[in-house]
């Protein structure tokens, strides 16, 4: 039996299906305590190191998960034989400011031999998140006036 977590299991550690904040926490149960995570990127204000127990909140904060939303695993490279994996996504629903929101994303990470991710780096496309984070601060103010 391989040491780490087989193409399928880490599909299901990323849920198919319908997203929202519960999908996100059943990521945040399979980080190691000690996870680095890393977003990747130099110009939008998600780059960096991040903690893991918030990491996912900018979805939390964009999306209307009250209308259908989904996380879509498209691909899995890599675990079993190897502690490093790479999962294709994309997120597709609506925004708070009422927009589509369709988003594609890569994550690479790298698991213990317990299952758990110890290292993460995200791949988001930093010009669409930070359209979309513009779109909701205009509409909050708008919210608050």
């Amino acid at each position: 039996m391989p040491p780490y977590p087989s193409t399928y299991q880490i599909e299901e550690i990323f849920q198919d299906g319908e997203a929202g904040p519960q999908v996100l926490s059943g990521i945040v149960d399979h980080f190691d305590p000690k996870i680095q995570l890393t977003v990747v990127g130099h110009d939008h204000h998600l780059a960096g190191d991040t903690q893991a127990h918030n990491h996912f909140s900018f979805f939390s904060e964009l999306l209307d998960f009250s209308k259908p939303s989904k996380l879509q695993v498209l691909r899995v490279i890599g675990g079993g034989e190897s502690p490093w994996a790479c999962i294709e996504c994309v997120a597709t629903g609506t925004s708070k400011g009422g927009k589509n929101f369709h988003h594609d994303f890569v994550f690479v990470v790298r698991f213990n031999v317990a299952g758990k991710i110890v290292k993460m780096r995200g791949y988001y496309d930093s010009a669409h998140m930070d359209e979309h984070v513009k779109v909701h601060h205009e509409h909050r103010a708008k919210d608050t006036n």
